[in-house]
């Protein structure tokens, strides 16, 4: 019986503690300011971190980690419409997808930045297109 009332005291501790974890835990999101963007471009319909495939010299997609959270700027000028978020496994954007699911679950959008968040453990390369 005695065996049985320490087991529950630890498993209720490790409940405790393991409240406290998890994708919920606060966590500095990266800042990516638009100078951080070497190919940026935009105009008052839509905004890009980047060109498409082939990029110029000097061009390359956000690295974007696995479990990081991105406070990615953008000068639109007002909130966006339309999020966008495309990944590559390579860092010059080719092959690239739509994101979906976990792998870009948006945070916040505002006028100046959009949050986004890698829920997975995969690194990627990111093209955040706003409208």
């Amino acid at each position: 019986m005695r065996t049985t009332g320490v087991l529950l005291a630890l498993a209720g501790l490790w409940l405790l503690a393991a409240g406290g974890c998890g994708e919920a835990e606060a966590q500095e999101p990266v800042e990516v300011a638009l100078a951080d963007l070497a190919c940026q471009n935009g105009d008052a319909e839509g905004w890009e971190s980047a060109t498409w495939p082939p990029l110029d010299a000097g061009c390359t997609w956000l690295r974007y980690d696995g479990r990081t959270t991105y406070r990615v700027a953008h000068d639109l000028g007002r909130t966006p419409r339309g999020v966008h978020v495309f990944l590559s496994f390579a860092e010059d954007g080719r092959n690239a997808a739509a994101s979906a699911g976990d792998t870009a679950r948006i945070v916040s959008v505002t006028d100046t930045h959009v949050e986004l968040r890698n829920a997975t453990n995969q690194r990627f390369y990111l093209k955040l297109v706003l409208q």
